[in-house]
């Protein structure tokens, strides 16, 4: 270093002051100083941006996840008048609709005309006039939410079938208008005594057209007619004294018609009608029947505004035949329920009340998303708009008044994410994950629940294969081996945790797990042999001469234990099968299913705690391994001068010491364990099932977030699912590291006057 002083000329024989001595030294401290302080700064700037990136992302998770919660909305954007009809103190409309891109609605009126009209201002654009209905009077009309079809009933016992087709055009990107079509399905004579249509309902599939007309109280008509070809009808009758009130068909198959006693009859169609359920919803008329979309859950509403929902399953697995049940019971509206009319995309609906309030609903979670209470409007019927963005409602005498509707996620709500809900076809309420499905009238089951569970058993197995090995090897290499062994044995056990995740979770599911399902019976007696032979090992190396051991290396008697431990993995081998036929019939996994009712998945929990632990060892391996160096020697000394054993002295005396460290090590395994992805994908079924079982998988948090996220559009409901799915998982490890850093300072506490 050179001298501080070159800069002076002078004699090497002048002695240099002790001023300038304390000068030089003034000027390195300060130096010094100025480099801690720089240091000191580094360091507090780069903890202050973990912290605030941390909270970042917490704070980004929320933000994406928040909307999940916002209530729906719906805003008045006025009415729409219908010149025409301006005046009438009747309604002129027995059915209406809308298009997709709300630009035109609709109306079946009793003249047998359908009229089509601008949604912006009213005006008339179309009318057609189904043929064969020239002078007749429409009695009764519907309209099916799924492909516009119109079925008119007349006063003669007719019925006309038409659809009415909207097709966009375009200019360039732009929608400039949509070209609108009649198609004439057909004309039904549903009742040869020509009596008049009551009320009338209609589906058609690819192949058959079934028309169900209520002709007299107790009397309805179910007209089926396949490829254009000639009506097959049959007559459907109510038990004794009871008359009809409201019907409606579930697609081509199934069919429901309300009582004046407060039932509804379900009859299945295919092949022929057959009475399957008689459903008891109350003591007064029904009022109102509705299909949500899919065709197997319906609504029913009563004279005193109870609303229920009801769809058929199966309720033991052995059970031939389904059975209805009543599986939703919503918020009662405070008079009769006039209409139920629901949603062509999701399976929420709406309500309309003799009062004229709309109440907008979702079926499977039972919630209310949105009251319109009854205003100076007198609507006699209502809709949601097919792309769930609109509500309309027709106001007798004409005109229709227009809400502008947002509810992004009626799906979710804290008992969708957390709590049991009945889901369709199901038995009973149960926690469900499953996303997506093969149609568009897929019922989604976001139940978080099972993940958050499946969590917290793949992490519980992954530690309980971990945990003993990493701790006790650890202890093992810090307090018997030699040091010229133990400076090998740390570094390759650290370069284990270098290994990537999905290398391992390619080896579990393509190699271990096979190997595993051919060896179940082996591995489980390893698990008996294998520490049984370890720890004979270290009885026999005890019970050696002392001068034989004093003369040999410490940790010498690794060279004795591991060629047992060896030797008892291939005596459980050997065993296994005499074990298997003898005590489980020839096969473990047969004897599971009829004894247990277990089911062996081939990648299961088994694999899982193998592969996941075998990632996790390291952490918990190197850290207990550090905390255990860091013991005093002098309390180890002075155990051995007292007469303990090695043993007594690593267990009683270095274990307790170094107990705050063994725990950081093995909540930081933890906190791998909960976070591990790769290997959890790739070596169980990645099924979300509640069952503690180890022989089944589950799906972990992490893993789900990978599965779905590629299958998630931006904004949906799947999308910010996950994104709340990341922020239970943030604050299962944050609780986590919270309590173990807690236990942690009481155990240094309790352990720092050793």
């Amino acid at each position: 270093m050179p001298c501080p002083y070159e800069h002076r000329k002078r004699d090497m024989s002048t002695p240099i002051t002790v001023r300038e001595r304390v000068a030089a030294a003034s000027r390195r401290i300060g130096r010094l100083k100025r480099l801690d302080r720089a240091a000191t700064g580094t360091i507090v700037l780069g903890g202050i941006g973990i912290v605030a990136s941390v909270f970042g992302i917490l704070f980004f998770i929320l933000v994406e996840a928040w909307p999940l919660f916002r209530p729906a909305h719906a805003e008045r954007l006025g009415v729409v008048g219908s010149p025409e009809t301006a005046g009438a103190t009747e309604p002129t409309a027995l059915a209406f609709g809308a298009d997709e891109y709300q630009r035109y609605y609709y109306e079946a009126l009793g003249s047998a005309q359908i009229v089509v009209r601008h949604l912006a201002d009213g005006h008339l654009a179309r009318t057609f006039s189904p043929a064969g209905l020239a002078g007749t009077l429409v009695t009764a009309a519907s309209r099916s939410t799924q492909g516009d079809f119109f079925a008119l009933g007349t006063a003669d016992g007719r019925v006309a079938l038409a659809q009415l087709r909207f097709t966009p055009r375009y200019e360039g990107q732009t929608l400039v208008d949509l070209d609108i079509e009649l198609r004439e399905r057909g004309l039904i004579t549903v009742d040869p005594a020509g009596r008049a249509v009551r009320a009338v309902s209609y589906r058609e599939s690819e192949d058959t057209q079934v028309v169900a007309a209520l002709v007299a109280e107790a009397e309805i008509r179910i007209c089926r007619r396949a490829n254009e070809g000639e009506a097959r009808c049959d007559t459907l009758m109510p038990a004794s004294g009871e008359r009809f009130t409201r019907l409606s068909l579930g697609g081509t198959r199934g069919l429901i018609a309300g009582t004046d006693k407060g039932k509804v009859l379900h009859w299945e169609l295919d092949p022929d009608p057959r009475l399957t359920d008689v459903s008891p919803i109350g003591d007064a008329p029904i009022t109102a029947l509705g299909w949500v979309i899919g065709d197997v859950s319906w609504v029913a509403a009563d004279g005193r505004g109870a609303i229920t929902g009801w769809f058929p399953t199966r309720l033991h697995e052995d059970d031939t035949e389904r059975a209805m049940v009543r599986a939703h019971v919503f918020a009662p509206q405070q008079s009769p329920v006039l209409a139920i009319t629901p949603s062509a995309r999701d399976r929420s609906f709406l309500t309309l009340s003799a009062d004229g309030s709309l109440v907008y609903r979702f079926f499977t979670n039972e919630r209310t998303l949105l009251t319109l209470p009854a205003g100076t409007d007198d609507v006699v019927a209502a809709l949601v708009t097919p792309k769930n963005d609109g509500i309309l409602a027709l106001r007798r005498g004409g005109g229709v008044v227009r809400y502008a509707l947002s509810s992004p996620h009626p799906e979710i709500t804290w008992a969708t994410l957390f709590g049991r809900l009945w889901y369709e076809g199901y038995p009973h309420p149960t926690y469900v994950w499953q996303s997506t499905g093969a149609t568009n009238d897929f019922e989604s089951k976001l139940s978080l629940v099972p993940l958050i569970f499946g969590t917290i058993k793949g992490t519980l197995y992954a530690l309980i294969f971990a945990i003993p090995l990493g701790v006790m090897g650890a202890l093992y290499a810090s307090q018997f081996v030699h040091p010229r062994v133990k400076a090998k044995i740390k570094p390759t056990v650290e370069i284990m945790a270098a290994l990537p995740s999905v290398v391992i979770g390619f080896i579990a599911g393509l190699w271990l797990a096979g190997l595993v399902e051919r060896h179940t019976t082996a591995v489980f007696l390893m698990a008996v042999f294998v520490p049984a032979a370890g720890t004979s090992g270290v009885l026999v190396w005890s019970a050696l001469p002392r001068g034989l051991k004093q003369r040999l290396r410490t940790g010498t008697e690794v060279l004795l234990i591991l060629p047992l431990l060896v030797l008892g993995g291939w005596i459980a081998t050997v065993v296994a099968p005499a074990v298997e036929a003898t005590l489980f019939h020839g096969d473990l996994r047969l004897w599971l299913a009829h004894n247990l009712g277990l089911t062996y998945d081939q990648r299961n929990c088994l694999v899982v705690g193998i592969a996941m632990g075998f990632a996790v060892i390291p952490i918990i391996f190197t850290i207990s391994e550090d905390a255990f160096s860091s013991v005093p020697s002098s309390l180890s000394a002075a155990s051995l001068a007292l007469g303990a054993s090695r043993w007594q002295t690593a267990v009683r005396v270095v274990l307790p010491t170094a107990s705050p460290g063994v725990f950081s090590a093995i909540m930081i395994g933890f906190g791998r364990a909960v976070g591990e992805t790769m290997i959890v994908l790739m070596a169980t079924g990645n099924t979300p099932v509640l069952d503690w079982s180890i022989f089944n998988g589950m799906r972990t948090l992490s893993a789900n977030i990978a599965v779905e996220m590629p299958e998630a559009p931006y904004g949906g409901t799947l999308y910010r699912v996950l994104f709340l799915a990341a922020g239970v998982l943030f604050a299962m490890t944050f609780i986590a590291n919270t309590l173990a850093e807690i236990i942690r300072q009481r155990l240094r506490e309790r352990y720092r006057a050793l």
